[in-house]
């Protein structure tokens, strides 16, 4: 398994270089969430003490409100659109995945990094 994701951070980086997208793509694109993983989010009522980030409402019960992997808490309302643009938390940037598969295998080799203490 790890000997794969090598080959595709290669894969990816040959990519890049040849396109010019290195640092591009880091910085400079954003994607949006994976379809499947906002539908497959979390829902409850609301009723807690926090607040939405995004609108500063309080998360009122009988509220549609979603929870992150991060556990991080938006009214749906609030959340789909920022979901659309990018496939971060609008708090602390964890990433959700991407229909961009280049851009999957790059948040995937990031993770494995970061996992093995950031030896890459």
């Amino acid at each position: 398994m790890f000997k794969i994701l090598i080959f595709f951070h290669f894969l990816v980086r040959i990519s890049n270089s040849v396109t010019g997208n290195d640092d591009e793509r880091k910085d400079k694109k954003m994607l949006a969430a994976s379809v499947a993983v906002v539908v497959s989010l979390p829902s409850s009522n609301g009723g807690g003490d926090d607040q939405c980030v995004i609108c500063k409402e309080d998360m009122k019960l009988g509220r549609d409100v979603c929870k992150l992997p991060c556990d991080h808490f938006y009214h749906w309302k609030c959340i789909l659109p920022w979901l659309k643009k990018t496939n971060t938390c609008p708090c602390c940037r964890f990433q959700l995945p991407s229909d961009d598969v280049f851009a999957e295998i790059q948040r995937l080799w990031d993770v494995l990094a970061k996992i093995s203490g950031g030896a890459t």
